[in-house]
């Protein structure tokens, strides 16, 4: 994960502070202000096979099971697998070798060190993270010379630009930061022991101010003067089960509770209004959720519920400077609608009209609003898609003229980049697909053109020499299930060619296009590489999650056969080549799926890691 994806205030999950490591979690539904975000976090290739039990270190296991015998029955495997894989030692030299020349030079940006610097209040700031720089946050003050012919200042990995102030000389164990309104100060969240400890620090000089919160989350908002800093608080199970207002110099003893959420399955997170007004705090649980405001002139005064408690639903709020913006389920259809509400509504959401209902194959996923424009995240036919839609003078919307923002190609997935700045009429978006090199363009919304500023680099890569599709598959029960493809053009879709086939389909996460190194290796063998995106995953929303968990989840792995069978049925695999892959979750849909149809696959490669649900509980007992 890189560090970029720490700024700002995101929503992570408890458990980033409870462990030793405190390990980074992909953030969810950014907002506020985000100087920086790096590429979403990147799913094993499908092409990436794994044939070990590979270990460090003593297995997690519950006390009382037989470790020794375990290991043993290990090791027995292993030697096993070494033996009937001894013939591929060479060709996974040369995948190796290829991989290395895929790899960016020195100054190129790869697919997951893509970040551009970010124009906030005249002030360029910048995360570099390469091995010339290490991982750091800085900034420098705007001026014409800086800008190169792209409107951004070119970053050079190893050289500073004139006047560059490093903030953070180290954004390794910082998982959480935030800049000041008025710029003076950072805060940063650092990994520790049994929470985060806050340290804020003075950006010129780097003088620490404050260095007082320990147990803390990585959420931080300042107050509009600067003199507060609002946090989440840790309890013994690792949950952020309070908010907390510190006066800045003051002791952490005598910090103002905001918000205590005692439901033992809810976790709260907090972020700021990208207008600065206010700080919107959540908390979520399987269970239902709700949503408070705090005003920020006072920060330290309680906030008041907008939402009231909520059972089995999850609405998205947006803080849009003069109004609410709300996306929530239509009853009954459960299609997202956008609708709006005011600032003052306090214990429960009004039933007014929708501003916008998806259509078919629509989901809204996540809105964020601007001074002349809202930023619409929807999910498309299963791919994400950005569309801008402009505010008229009183602050509506004008639907009537909604643009679509750089979609394409036939697997083009766009996605909103961080554009702090509230009067901003240019809004960041990143370009991804199977052929497509990560890319970040900048969108005029005046004039509804794009802009590059700035492409991954793959050496020798041509994307002419590829082919990317969208596939429909019909499972069991009639539902139409999303393939995305990619192979080499030359690759005839006679019935002839070998096929790598990977699923997912957990957690309601989604498995979007995205470049890389791996499958191009594994492509330009003559492999074709698909995913199917089956029920279980988010790729087509939350009802889509819902098909295909608890009692449903037999929905998966219909849906996976019916993927196999589709490649098949199409010529894109030969029904005698066709092998499955499954990482985590999808360990168990690969090999669900294997027993359901063992016909279907030539191989199977189920990936996983030894994770115990109970640990952190037994251990600290």
């Amino acid at each position: 994960m890189s560090p970029a994806q720490r700024i700002g205030h995101l929503e992570r999950k408890a458990e980033t502070c409870l462990s030793t490591s405190c390990t980074r979690r992909a953030p969810a539904a950014p907002t506020g202000e985000i100087i920086s975000r790096r590429a979403p976090s990147r799913s094993p290739a499908p092409g990436t096979l794994a044939v070990r039990r590979d270990r460090s270190g003593p297995l997690p296991l519950a006390p009382g099971l037989p470790l020794p015998e375990v290991s043993e029955h290990f090791a027995a495997e292993n030697a096993y697998t070494d033996q009937h894989t001894a013939h591929l030692e060479r060709l996974s030299a040369e995948l190796g070798a290829e991989l290395e020349k895929l790899a960016p030079t020195a100054g190129q940006p790869s697919n997951l060190e893509l970040s551009a610097p970010v124009l906030l209040d005249g002030w360029w700031y910048i995360d570099r993270a390469h091995p010339a720089d290490g991982a750091t946050l800085s900034r420098v003050r705007d001026r014409a010379e800086l800008r190169g012919p792209s409107g951004i200042p070119e970053i050079v990995p190893g050289t500073l630009l004139d006047g560059e102030e490093i903030l953070i000389a180290d954004c390794l164990g910082a998982i959480g930061i935030a800049i000041s309104p008025d710029h003076r100060l950072v805060a940063r969240a650092e990994a520790a022991v049994g929470g985060c400890r806050i340290i804020v620090t003075e950006a010129a000089t780097g003088e620490v101010v404050d260095r007082s919160i320990r147990g803390a989350g990585p959420d931080l908002v300042f107050s509009a003067d600067s003199r507060s800093l609002l946090h989440t608080r840790l309890d013994g199970l690792g949950r952020r089960h309070q908010v907390r207002c510190h006066r800045l110099g003051a002791p952490a003893t005598e910090d103002a509770v905001l918000v205590e959420e005692h439901d033992h399955w809810a976790h709260l997170s907090l972020s700021r209004s990208r207008d600065g007004s206010a700080a919107l705090i959540r908390s979520s649980s399987p269970l239902g959720s709700e949503v408070w405001l705090a005003e920020l002139t006072t920060p330290c005064a309680a906030p008041h519920s907008v939402t009231g408690r909520i059972s089995d639903a999850h609405p998205v709020i947006e803080h849009a400077g003069d109004r609410l913006l709300v996306i929530r389920e239509e009853p009954g259809t459960r299609r997202s609608i956008l609708s709006q509400a005011p600032l003052d509504t306090a214990g429960g959401l009004p039933s007014g009209p929708a501003l916008l209902v998806a259509r078919d194959g629509e989901h809204f996923e996540s809105v964020e609003a601007f001074a002349g424009a809202v930023a619409l995240q929807v999910r498309r036919d299963g791919l994400p898609e950005l569309r801008v839609i402009p505010r008229l003078p009183d602050g509506s919307l004008d639907l009537r003229n909604q643009q679509v923002v750089g979609r394409r190609g036939e697997l083009d997935a766009v996605r909103l980049e961080p554009t702090p700045a509230w009067d901003q009429r240019t809004l960041r978006y990143r370009l991804d697909s199977f052929a497509t090199a990560a890319t970040i363009l900048e969108h005029d919304i005046d004039t509804g053109t794009s802009t590059e500023l700035l492409r991954a680099e793959l050496p020798g890569y041509d994307p002419a020499q590829y082919v990317e599709r969208r596939l429909w598959a019909t499972s069991a029960d009639g539902t139409r299930v999303p393939i995305s493809l990619f192979a080499r053009r030359d690759i005839p879709a006679d019935g002839t060619a070998p096929c790598l086939l990977y699923g997912d389909g957990a957690f309601g996460r989604s498995n979007d296009p995205v470049l890389q190194p791996e499958s191009l290796a594994i492509a330009d063998r003559g492999v074709v590489i698909a995913v199917a995106h089956v029920r279980g995953g988010g790729e087509m929303g939350p009802d889509w999650h819902r098909q295909g968990r608890g009692l449903s989840k037999g929905n998966s792995f219909d849906d996976f056969v019916a993927c196999a069978d589709h490649l098949v049925s199409t010529g894109w695999a030969a029904q005698e080549r066709l092998g499955a892959v499954g990482t985590g979750a999808g360990a168990l849909l690969v090999g669900a799926a294997a027993n359901r149809a063992p016909e279907r696959f030539r191989a199977v490669v189920g990936v996983f890691r030894w994770w115990i649900p109970w640990r952190p509980c037994w251990t600290r007992t």
